[in-house]
């Protein structure tokens, strides 16, 4: 499976508006158009640092914080966005009795996966690229120790 299989997927639950599970679909669209963005991004670092991840809800905190001080802006831009979905993603995974999620608001959360997901994708398309980020990640990992 790929990750943007999650996307497709939000895509799909968007148009589930029948009464009885409109919210769970939309609710779920967050989720897995958080999921898309956050494992394209885990397979690349893994790539590169393969012990780096553990697998565990630490690799969400260690994933943002090694996009957003890369040193590469769109990188840090996409960072952004990953942290902002996560936020969303928990609300909509953990606190059922907010009332925030509608249709509108949701095609925005994925529509904000879709293009970080785009940009992240052209920061890593060509060997330059890539050496950048993955050079980032590896300074702020020498300079923070982890």
């Amino acid at each position: 499976m790929t990750p943007k299989a999650f996307l497709w997927l939000a895509a799909k639950l968007i148009k589930d508006t029948t009464k009885e599970t409109c919210e769970a679909s939309l609710r779920t669209c967050v989720s897995r158009s958080y999921y898309a963005l956050f494992n394209i991004i885990v397979q690349f670092i893994g790539e590169s640092f393969p012990q780096v991840l553990s697998r565990s809800a630490g690799d969400h905190e260690k994933v943002y914080q090694y996009l957003y001080n890369c040193g590469v802006d769109n990188v840090k831009v996409v960072a952004s966005s990953l942290n902002d979905l996560r936020d969303q993603r928990n609300d909509a995974d953990y606190k059922l009795n907010m009332n925030k999620f509608e249709v509108n608001s949701v095609v925005l959360l994925y529509k904000k996966a879709g293009i970080a997901i785009q940009n992240f994708e052209n920061a890593i398309q060509n060997a330059e690229g890539r050496r950048s980020v993955i050079q980032g990640i590896k300074s702020y990992k020498i300079r923070t120790n982890s």
